[in-house]
């Protein structure tokens, strides 16, 4: 009886210092997974805006489409494009979707 009491007090300090581990690891972990969780919000706010504003979709189709003419047009229309979507989305964002 005396071996199970022993036993009993030694696995009971384990799981104490087990739990005090893992309380000072949360604050880590949930920090991470934080920063996961807001990618994905802006993920979802991303396709929130498509979903309002179908030709958005069509404009970034259309950046990856290869073009005859030049890089340089080329490439300076992709970036322009690329702002008007960041503004558009920008803007959608601080009026709350």
């Amino acid at each position: 009886m005396n071996k199970q009491i022993n036993y009993l007090k030694r696995r009971r300090a384990l799981l104490v210092s087990q739990a005090a581990l893992q309380r000072s690891e949360l604050p880590f972990v949930a920090q991470k997974l934080q920063q996961h969780l807001r990618l994905a919000d802006m993920g979802l706010a991303i396709v929130k805006v498509v979903r309002k504003h179908p030709a958005l979709m069509l404009a970034g189709a259309t950046m990856l489409l290869p073009s005859g003419r030049s890089k340089l047009f080329l490439w300076s229309s992709r970036l322009f494009t690329s702002w008007e979507l960041f503004a558009l989305l920008r803007k959608q964002l601080r009026n709350g979707g």
